[in-house]
């Protein structure tokens, strides 16, 4: 999954790890932190990604996954380790 467009040089606004959370809530919560809004406020993820192909992709420590998107006007970065968001 890739969204053209958009640019990540450069310091993320927010870098939230994953840690023992789900990537979907870390998302969330980054995304959240970068519009200073509580993330029920945010559009549905669904919207523009799939949740569950993006929880399979990012299983477990070392996946090695990488997944770039636009979310909420925000270039969002997801790898095993963290989220960032620019």
């Amino acid at each position: 999954m890739n969204c053209s467009g958009g640019r990540t040089d450069g310091s993320p606004l927010v870098r939230q790890p994953t840690g023992t959370s789900s990537p979907i809530m870390a998302i969330l919560r980054a995304v959240a932190t970068a519009e200073n809004v509580d993330p029920q406020a945010l559009d549905p993820l669904g919207d523009v990604v799939d949740p569950e192909a993006l929880e399979v992709l990012l299983a477990g420590p070392d996946s090695g996954a990488h997944v770039t998107f636009s979310y909420a006007d925000h270039r969002v970065v997801v790898t095993d380790e963290a989220v960032e968001v620019y």
